[in-house]
C-alpha cells in the first residue's frame, strides 16, 4: 500500500475569505431560467462573494443509524484524529459486479458496524477490531436468482437492524444477535436503503412508490404512488425526515414533502434538466438522498439542477445549473457538492453562491482520455472532506480552499462514500472489504 500523507494533520482556522453577494435590479421572471452562455460549461467561483466562514467544530459520533447518517442527512463535521491510517480491514462477503451492484453503505451504534453485501448476507463486527459478532444471509431460497442486486440498505434503531432487499422484502434483525424477528414482501424491489423516523421505516421501490412501515411487525401503514418513470439510475435516494416532515425524491425527478405519520403531502417541486450536455441530461432521476436543514432542503438532480428549497412550501430559495449523484455535505453555512462532471464544489448554503471549484481527475490515463474515473462524497470528517474514486484512491480536501491536502489508496477498486464512528473512518470497497482508518 502507498502512503502519501493521507489526511496529514492540518492547522486549520476554520475561516475562509470570498468575496460579497450581488444583486440584480430586474423584475424577477416566473419558471425555470437555463443560461445559454453556462450551458455544458465548467463551474466557476462568484468572484462577488465576500464572507467568512467558520467549519463546525469536530464532534465525536457514536451512532451513525443509517445512509447519511441520521435521519435529515446532515452530519456536520464528525471527529476522526488530525492523522490517520488503516487500522483493519475484513470482507463483507460478496463486491460489485456487473449483476450485482453494491449500494448499501455501513451503519453501526453501540460500538458495532453492520454491513450487507450485493448478494443479502449481513454481517455485524467490532468496530474497533472488526471481529465478527454474528452473521445472517437474509435472501430466501430461490430469490437470489430472480434479482442481481439483492443487498439496498441498512438503518438501525435500538435493538433492531432493518435490511430493505433488491427481491422486495424488508427484513428486521435482533441487532445483538442476528435473529429474524418479521419479514414482509412490497412486491417491487427496493432501491434505496431504508430510512427510520418515529417507529416507522420508509422505502422507496423501483417502480416510484414510497412506502411506510411499522417497526414492530412490518405492517404496511401509507404508501404514495409517484409518476413511474421508465429510464432511471440504479439505486434510489433514501428519505429524508426532520422535524415531523420528509422529503421522498423519484426518478421522475420529482421532489415530495409528507407528513411521516400518514402519508399526506404537503407539496412538490419537480427538478428538471439544466446544463449538463450529455445522456445524463435526459434522466431526470434523483439519486442523490436530499438533505433537510432547519427550515431548508437541499436536492440535486442527475438531470443537472441544485436547488435548495423552502421546507414549509416548497418554493425555490435558489439555484445552481449542477447535477449529480451523490449527496451534498452541509457543514455550517457551507454545502460540498460533487459534479456529474466530477467537480467538486463549495457553495454558500443560505445564497448559492459559488465560493471555489476543484476539478477531479476525470481519467486514469488523463493523456489518451482512457479509463474514465468516477467519484463519490463527499464526506467531511476531522475538519476535511473525503472522496474516493473508482480506482480506489482516497482524497482529503481542505474544505476552506478546495486544496488536496492528502491521498491514499485505499483498495483496488472505488469505494462507497465512508462513514464515521467513534472516531473512525470506514470504507466499503466495491471489492467487498470493509476498511477501517484511526
Amino acid at each position: 500500500m502507498k502512503h502519501r500523507g493521507f489526511f496529514q494533520a492540518l492547522i486549520l482556522s476554520g475561516i475562509v475569505t470570498g468575496l460579497a453577494a450581488c444583486s440584480s435590479d430586474e423584475a424577477p421572471l416566473t419558471g425555470r431560467r437555463l443560461s445559454v452562455l453556462t450551458y455544458g460549461s465548467e463551474l466557476m467561483p462568484d468572484t462577488d462573494l465576500k464572507k467568512s466562514y467558520l467549519l463546525p467544530e469536530p464532534e465525536s459520533v457514536q451512532a451513525w443509524t443509517q445512509a447519511g447518517g441520521l435521519s435529515h442527512h446532515v452530519m456536520q463535521n464528525p471527529a476522526i484524529a488530525p492523522k490517520i491510517m488503516q487500522a483493519w480491514r475484513i470482507s463483507i462477503g460478496q463486491g460489485g459486479s456487473r449483476k450485482s451492484v453494491l449500494l448499501a453503505e455501513p451503519v453501526g451504534q453501540k460500538g458495532i458496524l453492520y454491513t450487507i453485501d450485493s448478494a443479502g448476507y449481513v454481517q455485524a463486527v467490532s468496530a474497533s477490531g472488526g471481529k465478527k459478532i454474528w452473521s445472517a444471509l437474509l435472501p430466501e431460497k430461490g430469490s437470489a436468482r430472480r434479482v442481481g442486486t439483492i443487498g439496498t440498505g441498512l438503518a438501525v434503531d435500538d435493538t433492531r437492524l432493518f435490511a430493505a432487499l433488491g427481491t422486495g422484502e424488508v427484513v428486521a434483525l435482533d441487532a445483538n444477535n442476528g435473529t429474524e424477528l418479521w419479514r414482509v414482501n412490497l412486491h417491487s424491489p427496493i432501491r434505496s436503503a431504508p430510512t427510520v423516523y418515529g417507529g416507522r421505516i420508509f422505502v422507496i421501490t423501483a417502480d416510484n412508490k414510497l412506502t411506510a412501515l411499522a417497526q414492530d411487525d412490518g405492517r404496511t401503514l401509507w404508501q404514495h404512488y409517484a409518476f413511474f418513470e421508465s429510464l432511471s439510475l440504479m439505486g434510489k435516494a433514501a428519505p429524508a425526515i426532520d422535524n415531523g416532515v420528509g422529503i421522498a425524491a423519484f426518478a421522475s425527478g420529482d421532489v415530495v414533502a409528507f407528513r411521516p405519520e400518514n402519508g399526506s403531502i404537503l407539496w412538490t417541486e419537480s427538478l428538471g434538466a439544466s446544463r449538463l450536455n450529455s445522456a445524463g441530461a435526459d434522466i431526470n432521476d434523483i439519486r442523490a438522498r436530499p438533505v433537510i436543514a432547519s427550515d431548508k432542503v437541499f436536492v440535486v438532480s442527475s438531470g443537472g439542477l441544485l436547488s435548495a428549497l423552502d421546507l414549509k412550501t416548497g418554493g425555490v430559495i435558489w439555484e445552481r445549473e449542477i447535477g449529480g449523484v451523490n449527496q451534498p455535505w452541509l457543514a455550517g453555512d457551507m454545502l460540498y457538492v460533487l459534479s456529474s462532471y466530477e467537480e467538486l464544489a463549495a457553495l454558500e448554503a443560505s445564497s448559492g453562491k459559488i465560493l471555489w471549484v476543484n476539478k477531479l481527475s476525470q481519467w486514469l490515463d488523463p493523456e489518451k482520455k482512457k479509463k474514465r474515473l468516477t467519484w463519490t462524497g463527499p464526506v467531511m470528517a476531522g475538519s476535511r472532506l473525503i472522496l474516493v474514486n473508482s480506482d480506489g484512491k482516497a482524497i482529503a480536501v481542505a474544505p476552506q480552499t478546495g486544496t488536496i491536502i492528502g491521498w491514499d489508496e485505499i483498495d483496488d477498486k472505488g469505494s462507497l462514500p465512508p462513514i464515521v464512528l467513534e472516531n473512525t473512518l470506514f470504507f466499503v470497497t466495491e471489492n467487498g472489504n470493509l476498511i477501517a482508518y484511526k
